[in-house]
Formats: structure tokens, C-alpha cells, sequence
């Protein structure tokens, strides 16, 4: 259901609108530019819910792998970070600075 109202929601107003909508169909993300991604980011604290944090941050990944399928993890993962700074998201970069170190502790 989400995906046909995002492509209902893309025909009325036009791909750079679905930067607001949690939408699961690649292609309709895919239509979507850097430049649009980066003027409607939010930072996530801003975000009132943890589905709708979820939701944001599934929705760049779905984004950046249909829109640049040459980037791997670590380009994603920078690309994100990036936005994070840009947009001063200080409250989300305190919490990946704290978080920083191995995943599986010996």
C-alpha cells in the first residue's frame, strides 16, 4: 500500500516530494537526487518515534543502493555520516562517538 501511495504521491507532485514519505519501491527512490536527499534530511532526534527513525534511516539505504549501486557499505556509511555533520546533528553524532569500538568485545 505504501509503495502505490508513493507513486501516486510522485505523479501528483513530482520525485523530490517522496524525500518526505517512507517509500519501499527502489526505483521511485532512486528518482530522487543527492541534492534533494541532503536539503530534506532530518536529523534523527528530531524524528518523534523510533519507527519513524527506522523508517528514515531504511529509507536512505534504499535510496543510496538504488541511486548509486557502485557505493558499498562504507561509502553509505560516510555518505550518511557526512549528512549527520552537515546538518549538525549533534545529539546522533554524540551518540556514534560514544558508541565507537568493537562489536564483539574479547
Amino acid at each position: 500500500m505504501r509503495i502505490l501511495a508513493g507513486m501516486i504521491l510522485a505523479m501528483a507532485i513530482g520525485p523530490a516530494a517522496l524525500a518526505d514519505e517512507v517509500v519501499d519501491d527502489p526505483a521511485a527512490l532512486a528518482r530522487i537526487d543527492d541534492a534533494t536527499i541532503d536539503a530534506q534530511f532530518r536529523c534523527p532526534e528530531t524524528l518523534v518515534t523510533a519507527d519513524g527513525r527506522l523508517d528514515e534511516i531504511e529509507r536512505y539505504y534504499v535510496w543510496a543502493r538504488a541511486r548509486h549501486p557502485d557505493w558499498n557499505m562504507k561509502k553509505r556509511l560516510d555518505v550518511r555520516y557526512g549528512l549527520l555533520r552537515r546538518h549538525a546533528c549533534a545529539m546522533t553524532l554524540r551518540n556514534v562517538a560514544s558508541s565507537v569500538g568493537p562489536a564483539f568485545r574479547p
